[in-house]
């Protein structure tokens, strides 16, 4: 009888000594995929380098386009093309959105090239990618603004 109690305390401590691996394999567990959770953070917050290019490119806008101020219209669609084509009279908007809606776009438009950059590149995001992605918005802003122009008659000038 002694060793049927004997041999249950053994199992009762063997019981309990699988129950303590598991417990610290359980922990273990979780401060890996911990890791993991927080190596991805940082891997996706490296691949977002052109949003925070774009938003340290919208802090210097201003400037940028009273630089380009003596060299209009041409300075101003081929850096800021959707600024140019948020101040197209044939928007017909209100008054107060003629002025508020092309300073939004100003402020906007760097950070969005580089958000939809990185989402268009679908985690290849280099720079070689990146600026030719921002140039063909360019491009296409440009020949927006040229389509926009020439088909009211306005010439390209106005």
């Amino acid at each position: 009888m002694n060793e049927l109690i004997a041999g249950m305390s053994r199992v009762g401590e063997s019981s309990q000594r699988i129950e303590a691996d598991i417990a610290s394999g359980l922990v273990l567990l979780d401060d890996q995929q911990r890791a993991q959770r927080h190596n991805r953070l940082i891997e996706s917050l490296v691949r977002s380098w052109p949003i925070g290019l774009g938003i340290a490119f919208s802090l210097f806008a201003p400037a940028i386009r009273d630089l380009l101020e003596n060299f209009k219209p041409w300075g101003m669609w081929l850096v800021f093309p959707f600024v140019s084509l948020s101040e197209r009279p044939e928007l017909h908007l209100p008054d107060e959105l003629k002025q508020l809606i092309p300073q939004i776009v100003l402020y906007l438009q760097f950070p969005l090239e580089g958000y939809f950059a990185k989402k268009l590149l679908k985690g290849r995001v280099t720079l070689r990618g990146v600026a030719g992605q921002v140039l063909l918005y360019h491009f296409l802003g440009v020949a927006q603004i040229l389509l926009v122009c020439t088909a009211l008659g306005n010439g390209v000038l106005h």
